[in-house]
């Protein structure tokens, strides 16, 4: 659709299609090279991907031909328009299941994993502000320990007080 159209573009129920675009991708296998041959009139092309490419692209196709079928309902398409939306569904589809079997991936099984995840109990607790502290901390106390071996070793290995050390900052020994 070009933006003549914008005025006749439906507007498409978000929390009915965001669930068919948003799903988590399975991060198994990402790395593994694959190599695709592909003849056409001019010879052999080679394509040099990995196998989590593969996998985005079976999953786009497959969730690109849902989001086709379902449309046929919401747009009430009927006769050549839906004829023409279920056929490129079905298509994307035979082209995601050659895909899919070349390189071993089953999208339904992958689906079924993902629905069992969104299915567990998350965590209420938000441990990213807690684990940055954390992290904050560690980093202080890091940093003051470096400072307090660099005081040792100008003084001649005798501890003495730094500014900000845990505590009072009385912690050097008296003698």
């Amino acid at each position: 659709m070009d933006d003549n159209n914008a005025a006749e573009r439906p507007n498409l129920p978000r929390e009915e299609y965001e669930l068919v675009v948003s799903r988590p991708v399975d991060l198994e296998f990402m790395g593994t090279e694959v190599i695709l041959s592909v003849f056409d009139i001019e010879g052999d092309h080679e394509i040099r991907t990995c196998y989590g490419d593969i996998c985005k692209t079976v999953n786009a196709l497959r969730d690109y031909s849902r989001i086709l079928t379902m449309v046929c309902d919401t747009w009430d398409l009927h006769g050549f328009h839906r004829i023409k939306y279920e056929f490129h569904a079905e298509k994307l589809c035979e082209i995601a299941d050659k895909f899919q079997t070349g390189i071993g991936y089953d999208y339904d099984a992958a689906m079924e994993q993902c629905e069992k995840r969104k299915g567990k109990k998350h965590r209420e607790e938000d441990t990213g502000g807690e684990a940055m502290t954390m992290g904050l901390l560690k980093a202080q106390q890091a940093a003051e320990a470096k400072a307090r071996k660099a005081a040792e070793k100008e003084s001649g290995g005798k501890p003495s007080p730094v500014k900000d050390a845990p505590g009072d900052g009385s912690w050097a020994e008296d003698v």
